[in-house]
């Protein structure tokens, strides 16, 4: 398993899904501006919203944002990026830790 990988077992209680999104979190190291949440486990967001596990959602202010279409053939990172871009400015950072990213 690669580094950017995880295994996670099927959540058996909100407890589990809660520490699963901390590993996220932790592993990644979120700017505080972008807070991961987790959906209950009848998962209400899921059915609300037809949230797969690679559809990518930006919220501000309790709103949604940005969302992408369903994954995996639906989305597109590129329009993700430029998103941000529009809204927040490009981002510069050192080539060291740049992510894997190419823009497609």
């Amino acid at each position: 398993m690669g580094s950017s990988s995880f295994n996670v077992r099927k959540h058996q209680n909100l407890e589990e899904r809660l520490g699963a999104a901390r590993k996220l979190t932790e592993h990644f190291s979120l700017p505080p501006q972008c807070r991961l949440v987790a959906d209950c486990m009848d998962n209400n967001a899921n059915v609300a919203y037809g949230v797969a596990n690679e559809r990518v959602c930006i919220v501000q202010h309790k709103k949604i944002a940005y969302l992408g279409g369903k994954g995996p053939f639906f989305y597109s990172l590129k329009d993700v990026r430029q998103w941000l871009e529009q809204s927040y400015g490009k981002r510069t950072e050192p080539e060291s830790i740049k992510c894997g990213f190419d823009g497609q």
